[in-house]
């Protein structure tokens, strides 16, 4: 046994407001569509979506961050990194690291950096964060947070988009232990740049955000991309990460994938000729939740007594552009 980056905990949030599909299929019907059958493709039956205007993917983080840190007796002192992933940040400037360190009053000699790489930021970011406190010895904790607020930059002419997200922030604390056989043990990344201009947001780029004759449409989500792909790289990843490391499908008892759609899910499932159980679905509940989304099903799946300590998870997720990773934890 040897030190290795566990994952101590996870605390999520959720707005209060329940949205449901009956309030999506009413609002596409009164435009001509009916999206009952992407409802169902995507897996979707209800989602958390704030009507606080107040409320945004920052203010959630902090609440989540709070939350971790309370929960395990923790300070934002004794951190000694916070990451913040989000596809739809507040701000750009200052980094919502910062604000989250100032939130949590943490100490000067904190890391502290934001990363956006959409939807797969945070299993990015865990993955990221893990080896760089493997490689430094004096780091013993990392608050790793995941927020989005999809749904307010959507075009509500879009129902891949509109009808979709969830809100929602994860807040992850990361420790190093010694003497460990759990933790982070390794990862593959896959990049397909073909589809880069499917998905954007502000679909008319930041420059000309502020241009007079720049529509309200042209400043919201442009989604393009097919939803419902089966991504068949996932499935050469997972067999490539598992191959690496001596391991079969057999050993995994859990894959935290993207809640992007559940038909994705079953076509993933079986072109790996796995159990659709080890898929743990949460995007019936919560939504889809962006970044977070992987996390927020392990947490689930811990309460549902789904994973134990010990046992071996799949993390994937991926981006808009596109770009995957898969990670390898021992939980």
């Amino acid at each position: 046994m040897s030190s290795n980056v566990i994952i101590k905990s996870i605390s999520s949030y959720h707005p209060e407001n329940v949205v449901d599909n009956e309030f999506f299929l009413e609002h596409f019907s009164k435009q001509g569509k009916d999206v009952s059958g992407l409802l169902a493709s995507l897996g979707r039956e209800k989602r958390y979506i704030s009507k606080d205007k107040s409320e945004n993917s920052l203010t959630m983080g902090i609440v989540s961050a709070k939350k971790a840190l309370q929960e395990n007796n923790l300070k934002g002192k004794d951190m000694d990194m916070i990451i913040f992933s989000s596809g739809t940040p507040e701000y750009t400037s200052p980094a919502s690291a910062i604000i989250i360190h100032k939130e949590i009053e943490g100490k000067s000699d904190t890391i502290t950096y934001d990363i956006n790489a959409n939807c797969v930021g945070m299993v990015i970011s865990i993955d990221q964060v893990s080896n760089y406190m493997l490689s430094k010895p004096k780091i013993k904790y990392a608050l790793v947070v995941g927020s989005e607020q999809m749904n307010r930059f959507s075009r509500n002419e879009d129902p891949v988009t509109y009808a979709n997200f969830g809100d929602a922030s994860c807040a992850i604390i990361l420790e190093k232990v010694e003497d460990t056989n759990s933790g982070y043990i390794d990862s593959t990344y896959y990049t397909k740049s073909t589809s880069a201009y499917e998905i954007m947001l502000p679909s008319c780029g930041l420059s000309k955000l502020y241009e007079e004759q720049m529509s309200d449409y042209d400043r919201r989500f442009m989604w393009e991309a097919n939803a419902n792909n089966g991504f068949s790289s996932t499935v050469d990843s997972i067999n490539t990460l598992l191959k690496n490391n001596k391991l079969t499908k057999e050993n995994i008892s859990l894959y935290c994938f993207s809640q992007l759609s559940k038909s994705n899910l079953e076509i993933i499932c079986d072109n790996l000729s796995e159990d659709f159980n080890k898929f743990h679905y949460i995007g019936d509940e919560y939504g889809y939740t962006g970044t977070s989304s992987p996390f927020i099903t392990l947490e689930c799946a811990i309460k549902d007594n789904k994973i134990s300590r010990g046992q071996y998870i799949v993390f994937w997720s991926i981006g808009a552009g596109s770009t995957a990773c898969t990670m390898l934890f021992r939980y």
